[in-house]
């Protein structure tokens, strides 16, 4: 009988720690989601499904950072290529170390449309190059600035290099990168 009661509550136990757990990664990630965490406010306000963003903010983000890491799936090279292209050759920044601290983060994804079905007559979104404060051990924090790549709904199949270095390009225009 003693065995079955300490198995209970050993049972007990692990459910409220892992109920725990769960609840504070949640909090973390809507927190994450909402722009409310660690470090500067961020430069971008969420309305309507479309982010304004203070270029302003950026910029000076931008001047102050040294260094900057990318967030792309291991094996998107033209991303990466993109990237780094933007970051040291016209930027003049270092890129971060997989896995180290940097004073910016630069995401750089297509969009899923997820069986979604549009109106054919709408232009479709088709990647996104987000740039993230980053906290004080280099994760990011705020979003500061979103840009979005789209086409009419003839180029729904461009290959997604093409579209990265869209976003990069429209990018470098805006803020007249060169």
């Amino acid at each position: 009988m003693k065995s079955r009661v300490r198995h209970y509550f050993s049972a007990q136990l692990i459910f409220v720690a892992l109920l725990a757990l769960s609840v504070s990664l949640a909090t973390r990630s809507a927190a994450a989601q909402n722009g409310i965490g660690e470090g500067d406010m961020g430069g971008c306000t969420l309305k309507n499904y479309v982010y304004t963003c203070n270029a302003a903010d950026l910029q000076k983000a931008l001047s102050g950072a040294n260094s900057i890491a990318f967030e792309i799936h291991n094996a998107d090279g033209s991303a990466r290529k993109e990237l780094k292209q933007l970051v040291e050759d016209k930027l003049h920044k270092t890129v971060a170390a997989d896995g180290a601290p940097a004073d910016l983060v630069f995401l750089l994804e297509p969009i899923d449309q997820g069986g979604q079905v549009m109106n054919s007559a709408q232009m479709r979104d088709l990647g996104t190059l987000r740039i993230y404060s980053t906290t004080v051990d280099g994760r990011p924090a705020h979003l500061l600035w979103a840009e979005t790549y789209q086409s009419d709904p003839n180029g729904q199949d461009l290959p997604w290099p093409i579209v990265a270095h869209g976003l990069v390009t429209r990018f470098e225009k805006r803020f007249q990168i060169k």
